[in-house]
């Protein structure tokens, strides 16, 4: 066997060989994980953040899954879907642009083309920046987006009222969406990293549970949603375009954070606590165990499909039918 020369492992070490450039690749805490941008792609990033085009800290909205295929009929119907609950639950207007007046048609225009536009008009300075309500995010993977939400919309409830009334949905044939799978609502977001996920945990645990003091010298300030008793809790948690932490690293950082007065129950929790991490973000929410299981994890494309006496175990007020269904309107 031949020795390798020096030459040879100055080259190798150069090239990222054997141990050689191995503590440029450490794990990173922070910033967009070695990705420089320009200028030019910074003011382009805040530009789309601006008009709710992209993720950014702070974002408060929900996590939608898909059919297959669907992308733009899906956020489409999704977006109507949020604006028909948006006037009922919270009076809001929903916006009426001469670009929407064929959407009830079957042009499946992508709706990245409408961002696009809107973006367009944001670099005409004279122009008001637009931020609707409402604003789908394009994931960039199959199946997935975020539909961003602003004030006065709460996801959590949001959420749980369209999920209860698709439970409620006395025929399937009248259901409001076709294409849309499971909703995640997101109470806020930071940034993927160690301490961004320890702070957007904090922000919102803190009205549902005792948790940890954060530091010696910290005053513990003790809040819960009811009397103080203790209850029992689960983290659920997605992964997606992520690398740098992994499954039990996020449920390890979470967990720490809760008092241990509260135990673990992962059958039958009172509370769940869901993570969503997408690329650089980590998004959080609390919502109750027992509901989130009877509505099918928050699964619209479940609930539509129950039958009655599904529906009625899972707390529907809406009466077994023995008669033949309603026809569903044209």
């Amino acid at each position: 066997m031949s020795s390798m020369g020096d030459g040879d492992r100055k080259r190798k070490q150069q090239s990222g060989g054997a141990d050689g450039g191995r503590a440029s690749f450490k794990r990173s805490k922070g910033g967009s994980s070695g990705r420089w941008k320009t200028p030019h792609q910074s003011t382009k990033m805040t530009e789309k953040v601006d008009a709710g085009a992209a993720l950014d800290v702070g974002d408060e909205g929900i996590w939608v899954t898909f059919a297959r295929g669907m992308r733009a009929k899906a956020m489409r119907e999704f977006k109507e879907l949020c604006e028909e609950y948006g006037e009922t639950l919270y009076d809001i207007k929903p916006p009426r642009a001469a670009a929407e007046a064929d959407d009830e048609s079957e042009n499946d225009e992508d709706i990245e083309a409408s961002i696009k536009k809107e973006l367009e008009a944001i670099k005409d300075e004279s122009k008001p920046k637009v931020r609707h309500i409402f604003s789908p995010v394009s994931a960039g993977i199959e199946c997935l987006f975020f539909m961003k939400t602003m004030a006065p919309v709460k996801p959590g409830e949001f959420v749980l009222k369209i999920c209860r009334d698709a439970r409620d949905c006395p025929d399937p044939r009248q259901r409001k969406v076709k294409y849309i799978n499971r909703l995640t609502p997101v109470f806020n977001t930071e940034k993927a990293t160690e301490k961004g996920i320890v702070k957007v945990a904090r922000s919102v645990l803190a009205p549902f549970f005792t948790l940890a003091a954060e530091e010696e010298g910290v005053e513990d300030t003790r809040r819960h949603e009811s009397d103080g008793a203790a209850c029992t809790y689960a983290i659920r948690h997605n992964i997606r375009n992520h690398t740098t932490f992994k499954s039990d690293e996020v449920i390890k950082n979470i967990a720490s954070l809760v008092d241990t007065r509260h135990k673990v129950n992962l059958g039958h929790p009172d509370k769940v606590i869901l993570v969503e991490i997408f690329q650089l973000f980590c998004g959080i929410s609390v919502v109750d165990g027992k509901e989130w299981e009877t509505l099918k994890r928050y699964n619209l494309n479940a609930l539509y499909g129950m039958t009655p006496e599904e529906k009625a175990a899972a707390g529907s007020p809406t009466p077994v039918s023995t008669s033949e269904p309603a026809k569903a309107s044209s």
